[in-house]
């Protein structure tokens, strides 16, 4: 099962790509961009939370996930994968939601392995204090020996675009907002082509 998912991943990094963002914001990677100069550590700051972020989902650690979000204000919105319809959307604003939902998906799958574009499109406020936080992912778990889903499928895997909101807060970076562009079957199968059959003939093999 390890060497299959290895496999996976191997063949996932080599498509992972760039996410475009706005121009209201300032890009980090851009040395001067609206003439002005951004200060690398923030940079740096901010690729600490993501990689705990991903830490914490891959290790299946909920104290280490949820340290990287200010409870205050959160938000999480989730369009399911149907881009444009805003009906049926997920979303909620109290932090314990999503410590609840991470339990779950904890509890329900292992091996959970997630790759990530980097680095992230990061765009600061003028301020210096808000960012907006763009990547793509590609995330897939098993669940336990034994266990199916419908199909006989024995793994997960999903595709799509985050957008975190940053918020800087007594010296500290921490995600406020999070906004979860899934893709749908169709648009993993369109960016994806030869690589989802392999996806789903590998998931679906019992362990």
């Amino acid at each position: 099962m390890v060497r299959r998912f290895a496999i996976i991943n191997s063949v996932i990094a080599l498509f992972v790509c760039f996410i475009a963002c706005g121009d209201d914001l300032k890009k980090l990677d851009d040395p001067e961009p609206h003439g002005h100069t951004v200060p690398t550590e923030v940079f740096s700051a901010i690729n600490i939370v993501m990689n705990k972020w991903q830490e914490g989902y891959e290790n299946e650690d909920v104290e280490t996930y949820m340290g990287v979000f200010w409870s205050q204000g959160f938000r999480y919105v989730g369009d399911m994968g149907t881009e444009g319809d805003k009906t049926d959307d997920l979303e909620f604003d109290d932090i314990r939601e999503e410590q609840d939902a991470a339990t779950r998906v904890f509890n329900q799958f292992q091996d959970i392995t997630m790759v990530l574009s980097t680095p992230p499109e990061i765009y600061l406020d003028m301020n210096l204090t808000r960012a907006e936080v763009r990547n793509h992912y590609r995330i897939q778990g098993s669940v336990p020996v034994g266990e199916s889903f419908q199909n006989e499928y024995t793994g997960w895997f999903a595709e799509g675009d985050n957008m975190f909101i940053f918020e800087k807060r007594d010296d500290e970076w921490r995600i406020v907002e999070w906004y979860d562009e899934a893709y749908n079957v169709q648009e993993i199968q369109i960016e994806n082509d030869e690589l989802l059959p392999i996806i789903w003939s590998t998931l679906k093999q019992t362990r």
